[in-house]
């Protein structure tokens, strides 16, 4: 089971799944690659066979700084512009819809496991 997660996670079907989910807003790659570092440098890691929970757990744990980061380095992205320059405040509005979606869907993933997957 620990590798079946572990492919999960690494083939990125943990993304396409969240992209799923997210339906205005298509979840952000590099929060997973952040989250998926932060787990393997976190020597507390080893309490899960689950990658994939623990992703989404590291994820939880620094909602306040992963998901805002990310969005509005998104929101910040000329591509979701379309060639016009947003102002500051269209670029917060953005960013603000991006890491509530984000975050929803992160607690619907989460709703998944009632009780943490750990050893």
């Amino acid at each position: 089971m620990t590798s079946a997660w572990v492919h999960y996670v690494n083939s990125n079907s943990i993304l396409a799944e969240l992209r799923t989910l997210t339906k205005n807003y298509p979840f952000s790659s590099e929060v997973i690659d952040e989250a998926k570092r932060r787990v393997y440098n976190d020597p507390a890691s080893n309490r899960s066979w689950n990658l994939c929970w623990l992703v989404l757990n590291k994820i939880h744990s620094a909602i306040r700084q992963l998901i805002p980061t990310y969005a509005f380095s998104q929101a910040s992205q000329p591509s979701m512009w379309g060639g016009h320059k947003p102002s500051q405040q269209d670029v917060q509005q953005l960013a603000i819809a991006l890491a509530a979606e984000w975050s929803n869907v992160l607690a619907q993933m989460l709703r998944a496991w009632e009780s943490p997957p750990v050893r």
